[in-house]
């Protein structure tokens, strides 16, 4: 049949040409749709709702093609053909990122960020992996946790200052996996998540918007800088489907900046790309930080971490001249010093895997990385310690 054919059709009896009948289909966390609708221009809500995608764990990836045909009565139809991927809608995300707006405009912190030298007093944000559940441990219990060590790194910075250290500046730090995604990684994910992905972004922004405000103000300038991990990929059959850059831990970053740059506070914010490290210069130290997803084989973490990190220096990549590494994905703590250099693994701070405990009989404490970087110091930094919730309880 020839395209003349099919639009005499359409023209008969309402039925779209060929290869443009309405549909809508999901493989994974990516899908696509025709959809049509009686009007030439229509919001993302429209089209997905249309399209029975719902708009708080799908959106728009891509552009939206448009055709237009006359029916037999002589009104125009507007079909819409266009690619989803799995993740909060535009029109969602900027709704909680205007209420964030209001708030900060509302109850402005007082975060200066002045060019300063001296010491620099670091949060790590590593695996929280909201939206897991494991072990009778629930995002809530994630969510207490986290905060409870929000308010203790506060109590630290004092104390650090009681002992002298001056320390104008600081940095939170996202290491990746900070949320868990609903599926692709594992068979049953979706049975061992509580949250849907955009209740996953929001409470990730509510959270690192609470460790801004309250982190901020304590010092003169403030650096918050974001790397993505292998959860925040988008996934189908377990195989990454978009670039590197196109990761949900860095979109959450990059909202809470727009909520920030809108109010007028101006921070030091440091978001990756593509790349899947970063060199940060915090307090005269050169810090490399990466998830850690992509290090390789080895016989443990350490050694896939001082692998990674020889090959980076062979190879000249940006992390070759930093003298400390820090990275999470393994969950739990470890730090080797080798070749002048120290690789500092971070704890995570998530529900646990049964699996692994099944598995192996070991378990990971929650925590949270924290520690003063002093280019004076002879390994870079001083005062490491590991934060530990003190509301620490399984089940509600």
């Amino acid at each position: 049949m020839s395209v003349s054919d099919d639009l005499n059709n359409y023209m008969k009896d309402g039925t779209p040409p060929k290869g443009w009948e309405e549909y809508a289909e999901t493989i994974g966390q990516i899908g696509s749709a025709i959809v049509k609708l009686p009007r030439p221009k229509s919001s993302e809500k429209d089209l997905l709702t249309t399209a029975g995608f719902d708009p708080k764990e799908w959106k728009i990836n891509g552009p939206v093609q448009t055709r237009r045909w006359m029916n037999y009565v002589g009104d125009w139809l507007y079909y819409f053909k266009f690619d989803v991927i799995q993740g909060e809608s535009e029109e969602e995300k900027n709704l909680d990122i205007q209420q964030m707006v209001d708030d900060l405009r509302e109850r402005r912190p007082a975060i200066s960020n002045i060019e300063t030298d001296g010491d620099c007093f670091a949060f790590f944000m590593s695996d929280l992996q909201l939206g897991k559940k494991s072990n009778g441990i629930t995002s809530q219990n994630i969510v207490d946790w986290y905060v409870d060590c929000v308010d203790q790194a506060v109590s630290r910075i004092g104390h650090l200052r009681d002992a002298g250290h001056k320390i104008p500046h600081g940095a939170i730090i996202g290491l990746g996996d900070i949320v868990e995604n609903c599926f692709g990684f594992y068979k049953n994910q979706q049975y061992l998540i509580d949250m849907n992905q955009r209740e996953q972004n929001q409470v990730a922004r509510q959270l690192l918007r609470y460790t801004i405000n309250a982190l901020g103000p304590k010092f003169d300038k403030l650096t918050v800088a974001a790397i993505g991990g292998n959860h925040g990929e988008r996934r189908d059959d377990g195989k990454v489907k978009t670039d590197a850059a196109d990761n949900m831990d860095l979109e959450v970053f990059d909202a809470v900046k727009e909520a920030y740059d809108q109010s007028g506070i101006q921070l030091d914010w440091q978001i990756a790309g593509e790349n899947l490290s970063m060199a940060l210069n915090l307090g005269g130290t050169n810090v490399g930080i990466a998830h850690g997803h992509t290090f390789g084989s080895g016989v443990n973490s350490a050694a896939r971490a001082e692998k990674w990190m020889k090959n980076q220096v062979w190879g000249m990549q940006e992390v070759s001249d930093c003298t400390v590494l820090v990275h999470g994905h393994w969950h739990h703590y470890s730090n080797l010093q080798s070749g002048g250099r120290h690789l500092i693994q971070a704890p995570a701070l998530d529900a646990g895997s049964k699996w692994y405990t099944d598995y192996s009989g070991e378990a990971s404490e929650p925590g949270v990385l924290t520690m003063r970087f002093d280019k004076n110091h002879s390994f870079g930094y001083d005062d490491l310690k590991i934060i530990v919730p003190r509301n620490m309880r399984k089940g509600n």
